[in-house]
């Protein structure tokens, strides 16, 4: 039992169950994935992480060679745990890991139902608000309305890394006409959707994961939204764009930032999130590193920032 709260008995509760194959010394590809897959769990604020196996008493059930991890949220927590379990399997998929996911409520009713109560329709910033279908929600003039899907992709567009990008988005295109604009890792689309909302004429979404392709392409016939969404990795991005944002965690960014960089027009702006603000010195100084970069502006949204950065000549 790893336990970073203490859970009271008055409180309702998430759990979110996460079963992959046991890691052993010989297989360092599942060790360092269960070492990512607790960093995650770690900053997203799971009340209490307990693993089971076939070494434990209430893991007998499983089935050989299987380690199971019960994570526990606060029903406060709920678009957290539904964001984190889209990102881990996200995750899995990318490294090829058989996984598998399950989020259940402690009232017994079905959380393949209840789970949506959660997800109440937000204004994310001046001119971008954000429902998903089963929600309504009256704008005020001026402000768009994103219907986002979520599906089997990660970003409902409530978090508060994709809240920093949508907000620097909507800033950035009042105060400059960008002609172009690329979402590195696009998830569920919704970042691209919000840059043709605020009067970007060319988007790009990019993602090497197949089903955050399909659901992006869904959510952008959804919203009528000039987008193209391309299952390609950034390396094998040709084109630069005059806005290039990326919402992914910081050690992904890290091993990315030269094709990013790459992907940057001269002139152009870069917005960074996905990242812990206790790791925000580190993302700098990597990003800062090799083609030339300007910090103009960094924001901080509970326990996540945001970057933003110019490419000088």
């Amino acid at each position: 039992m790893r336990n970073f709260h203490t859970m009271s008995n008055e409180e309702s509760w998430i759990r979110l169950a996460v079963t992959y194959p046991a890691p052993d010394e010989e297989n360092l590809a599942l060790i360092c994935f269960e070492q990512e897959l607790y960093a995650i769990l770690y900053a997203s604020g799971a009340a209490t992480i307990h693993e089971q196996d076939e070494t434990t008493l209430d893991g007998k059930l499983l089935a050989p060679g299987t380690k199971r991890l019960w994570c526990y949220f606060t029903d406060s927590q709920a678009i957290q745990a539904a964001e984190v379990k889209a990102g881990i399997e996200q995750k899995a998929r990318a490294e090829h890991i058989d996984l598998t996911t399950a989020l259940e409520s402690f009232d017994d009713q079905s959380w393949k139902d209840g789970w949506k109560a959660y997800f109440k329709p937000a204004q994310v910033s001046p001119r971008i608000a954000i429902r998903t279908p089963w929600s309504t929600f009256t704008p005020e003039p001026g402000v768009n309305v994103i219907v986002i899907e979520p599906g089997m992709a990660f970003g409902t567009g409530l978090h508060e890394t994709t809240q920093l990008c949508i907000r620097a988005i909507d800033r950035l295109s009042q105060a400059q006409a960008f002609k172009s604009m690329l979402d590195v890792g696009c998830g569920s689309g919704v970042l691209s959707i919000a840059g043709a909302l605020c009067g970007i004429p060319v988007v790009r979404g990019v993602d090497n994961d197949p089903v955050c392709i399909d659901v992006s392409r869904e959510n952008g016939a959804l919203n009528r939204v000039n987008a193209t969404f391309d299952g390609t990795d950034i390396w094998d991005v040709t084109q630069q764009y005059e806005l290039v944002v990326a919402n992914i965690i910081s050690s992904v960014l890290k091993s990315l930032k030269e094709d990013i960089k790459t992907a940057l027009a001269v002139g152009g702006t870069l917005v960074l999130s996905g990242i812990l603000a206790e790791e925000r010195e580190e993302v700098e100084a990597a990003f800062m590193e090799g083609i030339p970069l300007e910090q103009i502006s960094h924001e901080t949204l509970g326990e996540w920032c945001s970057l933003t950065f110019v490419k000088r000549k």
